[in-house]
């Protein structure tokens, strides 16, 4: 950047520089933290095809955000759903599938508060 440009010019685009790390810096945190789970492995393998990069949807609906209770996701699996076949013990085990739901609860942003209607009042 030409030090011949005015001073707000050149506050503005250093402004952004440091934004634009910061965004990244933030993404590739979150983004590592979600590698660390165990359930990483298993969902690329089995699910990934179907419900896209870290959950987003792709052919099959999105499963992020979500907050799902394993009991439900397993029986799902087991028994399919939809267009969703049931997969087996052989390719996802039961463990696996709970560490799934673990995974992509860690991808799915915590909610905000709700507000009450006390609080609207």
């Amino acid at each position: 950047m030409p030090n011949s440009w005015p001073s707000r010019y050149r506050t503005s685009v250093t402004f952004r520089h440091a934004l634009a790390i910061v965004v990244c810096l933030a993404w590739t945190t979150s983004a590592n933290s979600a590698q660390d789970q165990p359930g990483t492995e298993p969902y690329q393998r089995v699910c990934q095809a179907c419900h896209g990069e870290l959950g987003k949807g792709d052919i099959a609906p999105p499963l992020v955000p979500g907050r799902f209770d394993p009991d439900y996701v397993l029986a799902v699996v087991r028994e399919g759903f939809g267009q969703m076949p049931p997969i087996s013990t052989r390719e996802l085990t039961d463990d696996e599938v709970r560490a799934i739901v673990s995974y992509l609860a860690s991808l799915t942003p915590e909610k905000p508060p709700v507000a009450s209607t006390e609080t609207i009042r």
